[in-house]
């Protein structure tokens, strides 16, 4: 593995999400739901998106620590704004995720959030956590995020009813997990030399949609969006320095393509 640095350790939860899956089981978890999108979603199969939205992953990955799993990066055709990370090193983008974004750092801080999912094993952790406090739903709420990533109102509502009085604590478990992926994706952003403006910037923009729209965006419906979120991400943006860096050709080619689609 890459040598870690102290803020990129994973934190001391009591536990590693070891006790619940092992990196192999999430491997054979990965595969297994990338046939079921591969066979459900609609996928963008065009050579030239897939080459670009995976060199870009991969520039993040290669400076991001704590990488137990070869990554890969699939956008999906969809209109709702949203992007997911599942087992085994998996990120999806919705193509809206084209539109929205201004420039290629806020694109590459959508991608960073989500490789921090995966290296800090968020889903296997929330796992663990629900395992241990209701060993009887914990097996239901699996299903339900699955559900979420292929049918999010529907995985939603599997959620909600799957934990019913345990509900509270998913929800501020998940806001940890999203801060967490904030900051470790703030680093690796940096890292990999694009402006961790980005990330606050951009969230911004989710926030401002939410408030003068009656439908949030379905970004912030899987990844909570609260005032300390967003101000948390923006503080520590200020203590870095700024990248002042012009998207390359292939992001705005690759936007072009998308919009065209």
């Amino acid at each position: 593995y890459a040598k870690a640095d102290s803020a990129d350790l994973l934190p001391d939860m009591g536990t590693t999400a070891g006790g619940t899956l092992t990196i192999d089981q999430e491997l054979q978890m990965g595969d297994f739901y990338v046939r079921q999108l591969r066979g459900s979603a609609p996928l963008i199969n065009d050579p030239l998106l897939n080459e670009y939205i995976n060199q870009l992953g991969q520039r993040l990955v290669a400076h991001a620590y704590s990488v137990r799993f070869p990554f890969h990066f699939f956008i999906v055709n969809n209109d709702e704004l949203n992007a997911f990370a599942f087992f085994g090193g998996n990120v999806v983008l919705h193509s809206a995720i084209f539109r929205y974004t201004d420039n290629e750092s806020q694109l590459a801080s959508v991608l960073a959030h989500e490789i921090s999912h995966v290296t800090q094993r968020h889903l296997a952790r929330a796992m663990e956590d629900q395992k241990r406090k209701s060993p009887l739903t914990w097996v239901g709420v699996l299903g339900s995020i699955l559900l979420t990533m292929a049918s999010p109102q529907a995985g939603m509502a599997g959620l909600t009813g799957t934990l019913a009085g345990t509900q509270q604590g998913m929800i501020s478990f998940t806001r940890s997990n999203e801060e967490e992926a904030d900051r470790i994706g703030l680093q690796v952003l940096q890292r990999s030399g694009f402006d961790p403006e980005a990330m606050p910037n951009f969230l911004q923009k989710l926030a401002d949609q939410s408030r003068y729209s009656s439908k949030p965006p379905e970004m912030l419906l899987t990844h909570p969006l609260p005032d300390s979120r967003l101000s948390d991400a923006r503080n520590r943006a200020n203590q870095m320095p700024r990248i002042v860096l012009q998207s390359s050709q292939d992001f705005l080619f690759a936007k072009v393509r998308i919009l065209g689609m």
